[in-house]
């Protein structure tokens, strides 16, 4: 892997980890509060329809989360489909369709279980960033350090005779442990982020499930798209 790869990656990986923290907080407090008052309020039929809004603010979530996963691997993704109303079903019944969707509880688990993930994800990242800038420029920031009275740096310990020059050393060393490292680190946790929102957000990564659309007939007449065990070509929805 040339430099230029390995900085995109790092800067890939580095964006989905940090951003994840405000996604995962503002989702965290929308859907659980929605899916709360929803629930509490079931009983007496508005909570209904305050479990659909919830469900639909969680799609929209969700659908945010799939671009930020294309923008990490690089290529499209592929979501599992959203049972749409029965034909022929009532006013009442279309509105509360969402409710009977596998998927649309499944946008609503990743935003009430995503929050430590990325809080770990977003600490590790910062952390590592922080130790690799603040090591290898040590020596255009560490003189400030001794403007503080009483401050003794670590390199009187190490070096008595040049305190200053062992400081700044021991500071750099421990920058490039955490820039060597930083790749791997960044890279695991956005593989972890990544992870959790493969399992349920996007289709199983297998060629022969997909999301199927309609199929124009010649006729003018939309059909609905054959199974790809039967032999017929499908058209997955990407987002």
């Amino acid at each position: 892997m040339n430099a230029t790869r390995l900085l995109h990656r790092l800067l890939a990986d580095t964006r989905h980890s940090l951003l994840g923290l405000p996604m995962a907080l503002v989702s965290f407090v929308v859907c659980l509060t929605g899916l709360a008052a929803g629930t509490g309020t079931a009983v007496v039929g508005v909570g209904l329809f305050l479990l659909v809004g919830t469900l639909y603010t969680a799609r929209g979530f969700a659908h945010v989360e799939r671009v930020r996963l294309t923008d990490l691997v690089g290529r499209p993704v592929v979501r599992r489909p959203y049972r749409s109303p029965a034909s022929g079903a009532g006013p009442l019944r279309r509105a509360l369709a969402p409710l009977s969707c596998p998927q649309s509880w499944l946008d609503a688990l990743h935003a009430v279980v995503y929050p430590p993930v990325s809080v770990v994800g977003f600490a590790l990242a910062t952390t590592w960033w922080t130790g690799a800038l603040a090591g290898l420029l040590h020596p255009l920031w560490g003189w400030s350090l001794y403007t503080i009275p009483g401050y003794t740096g670590v390199g009187a310990y190490v070096l008595p005779e040049s305190p200053v020059l062992a400081t700044t050393v021991v500071h750099m060393l421990g920058g490039a442990l955490f820039a060597l490292t930083l790749p791997l680190v960044v890279r695991a946790c956005a593989h972890a982020q990544a992870t959790l929102g493969r399992a349920l957000l996007l289709a199983p990564e297998d060629p022969s499930v997909g999301v199927h659309t309609a199929v124009p007939d010649p006729r003018g007449v939309t059909r609905p798209a054959p199974r790809p065990d039967a032999g017929a070509p499908h058209v997955p929805t990407v987002v």
